[in-house]
C-alpha cells in the first residue's frame, strides 16, 4: 500500500500556503486566468487570524499521519492513512481506510465503499476537519478583519473568502450613483455591508439607517421626509427628516420589502424625481442622497403576489448585493466563533464534536444566533471550571438534515459516537429528541439486530 501511495503522488498534486495556480495560456484575456482547483481547506483545528491550510487535488491519494499520506496531518486520532479522497466533477469521493476513529461527510460515517462529499460540505477525519471546495485559490489568505468602530459598528467583523468577495463587491459599487438593493437573510450582515459601502465613498458624508418596517405608518413621512412645527398635533418643532439628514450621503433603508403598499407609492415619488416635501410645508425639497436599502423578503414573490410595486423594485436595485447566509459559508462559522471565545478569554477553545456541529448548523438566526449559541456554551463551561466547549454545552441547533436523511447508517453512527445515549445522539444530529425517538422507534428492530451483531 506504501508503495501505491509513492506513485500517486506523482499523479496528485498538493499544495500549501500561498501560492497561486499558474494561469493556462489562451487566446482571450478572461481565460488567461488560472482554472480553479478544488481542494481541502483546514478549518479545524485553526486561528481566526492564521491562513488556513489548504491542498489543491488533481487526482486520487490519502488523507493520514504516514509519510505516504499526500495530506499528512498531525493529528493523533488520525491513522497511518486514513482515508482515501479523490476529485470529481462535484466533489470528493471519500473512502475510510478502516482508520480507528473514523471518517465523516457532513457528519454522517463513511465507510469503505465511499461517499461523495459535495463542494461546500465539511469532511471530517479523526479531530481534523476539512471544507471541500471548488476553487482553493479563494482560500490562500487571511481572513479580513475590519475595525467595527470604523464603519459606526460596535463589533470588529470577520469575514472568510466568500463574505470578503461582498464587502469588494460594495466597494466597488460605492464609486458609482445607482441605488443599491442588498438581499441576506436576518443577521446576515447586511448593514455592515451597507457601511462598507458608505466607508468607500471618496466623500462619505453621513450615514443614516432607519428600518422601515419598525416605523409606524402614521410616522412614516415625518421619519422619512421630515415636517414643519405645527404640521400635526404634538410638532412642537421642526424635524429634517431621514432623507435631509443624509445629504450628500447615504441612506439606509433596512427592511423596506415590509412596507406597505401605499408607502411604497410615497418612497417611489421621492426616488424618482429626488425631491420630497416635508410634512406642512408648501415647497418641496431638493436632494442629493444615496439610497441603499436591504430587505430579508424574497422580493420577487412579493411582486408576484403584488405586495411589493415592480415601479420601486427596479427604482432600488440599480445594483443587487447577496449576502449569503452563514449555512452556505461553513468556512466561516468556526473563524467568527473563534473570535467571540477570543473575545472573551484566550485560553477558550472548541473541541473537534463542537466544531464539526457548528460547522454543520443551519444557522436561521446567522451570525446573531452564532453569538447566542456561545454565549450559553461559555456559561456551562466557566460553571464547571473547563476551558473547553464540548457538544453537550451548546443549545440543540438544527443541522442541514431532515426526518427523511435519518437513515439506520446514521442512526446507528450517532448512538456509537454517543455511547448509546439517545438524547446525546440526537443532540449530534441536529433534530429534536421528539423526532429522533420517533425515527427510532420505526428503525428499533433494524437498530437492535445491528446491535446485536457487533
Amino acid at each position: 500500500m506504501a508503495t501505491g501511495a509513492r506513485r500517486e503522488r506523482a499523479a496528485l498534486e498538493v499544495e500549501t500556503g500561498s501560492t497561486a495556480a499558474t494561469a493556462q495560456g489562451c487566446e482571450s484575456a478572461a481565460a488567461e486566468r488560472p482554472l480553479p482547483s478544488p481542494g481541502l481547506v483546514t478549518i479545524y483545528p485553526v486561528r481566526e487570524d492564521d491562513v488556513p491550510a489548504t491542498w489543491a487535488l488533481k487526482g486520487e491519494g490519502f488523507v493520514g499521519r504516514s509519510r505516504d499520506a499526500l495530506i499528512r496531518l498531525a493529528d493523533e486520532r488520525v491513522s497511518r492513512l486514513h482515508a482515501r479522497v479523490e476529485p470529481r466533477q462535484t466533489g470528493f469521493f471519500v473512502r475510510d481506510c478502516s482508520s480507528r476513529h473514523g471518517t465523516f461527510a457532513g457528519g454522517m460515517p463513511v465507510s469503505s465503499e465511499g461517499a461523495l462529499v459535495p463542494f461546500g460540505g465539511v469532511l471530517r477525519c479523526g479531530d481534523t476537519l476539512f471544507l471541500c471546495v471548488a476553487d482553493v485559490e479563494r482560500f490562500r489568505a487571511r481572513p479580513r478583519r475590519t475595525d467595527g468602530a470604523r464603519l459606526g459598528l460596535s463589533e470588529t467583523m470577520l469575514a472568510g473568502p466568500q463574505l470578503a468577495a461582498v464587502w469588494d463587491e460594495a466597494a466597488r459599487a460605492a464609486s458609482l450613483d445607482e441605488p443599491v438593493l442588498i438581499l441576506g437573510e436576518s443577521g446576515s450582515g447586511k448593514e455592515c455591508v451597507a457601511r462598507m459601502l458608505h466607508a468607500s465613498r471618496a466623500v462619505p458624508g453621513p450615514f443614516v439607517g432607519i428600518n422601515v418596517a419598525a416605523v409606524p405608518e402614521l410616522l412614516f413621512e415625518s421619519e422619512l421626509f421630515g415636517h414643519e412645527r405645527g404640521a400635526f398635533t404634538g410638532a412642537v418643532s421642526s424635524h429634517p427628516g431621514a432623507f435631509r439628514e443624509a445629504e450628500r450621503g447615504v441612506l439606509f433603508l433596512d427592511e423596506v420589502g415590509d412596507l406597505k403598499l401605499e408607502i411604497q407609492a410615497k418612497l417611489l415619488r421621492a426616488l424618482d424625481q429626488h425631491e420630497i416635501r416635508p410634512l406642512g410645508a408648501r415647497e418641496r425639497v431638493r436632494v442629493h442622497t444615496r439610497v441603499v436599502s436591504a430587505t430579508s423578503r424574497d422580493l420577487k414573490r412579493a411582486r408576484e403576489e403584488k405586495a411589493f410595486r415592480t415601479d420601486l423594485y427596479y427604482r432600488l436595485a440599480g445594483i443587487v448585493i447577496r449576502v449569503p447566509p452563514l449555512c452556505e459559508r461553513p468556512g466561516d462559522v468556526l473563524l467568527l466563533a473563534e473570535d467571540v471565545l477570543r473575545q472573551r478569554s484566550a485560553s477558550l477553545g472548541l473541541s473537534a464534536d463542537a466544531a464539526e456541529r457548528l460547522s454543520l448548523a443551519r444557522w436561521e438566526g446567522n451570525a446573531r444566533q452564532l453569538r447566542y449559541a456561545l454565549a450559553r456554551a461559555m456559561s456551562r463551561v466557566e460553571l464547571r471550571a473547563d476551558r473547553l466547549i464540548r457538544v453537550e454545552d451548546l443549545p440543540e441547533l438544527a443541522l442541514s438534515v431532515d426526518e427523511r436523511e435519518l437513515t439506520l447508517e446514521r442512526i446507528q453512527g450517532a448512538l456509537d459516537r454517543s455511547g448509546g445515549v439517545a438524547s446525546h445522539a440526537a443532540r449530534s444530529l441536529g433534530v429534536s429528541r421528539t423526532t429522533f425517538y420517533k425515527t427510532l422507534k420505526r428503525l428499533n428492530g433494524q437498530i437492535a439486530q445491528v446491535t446485536a451483531e457487533k
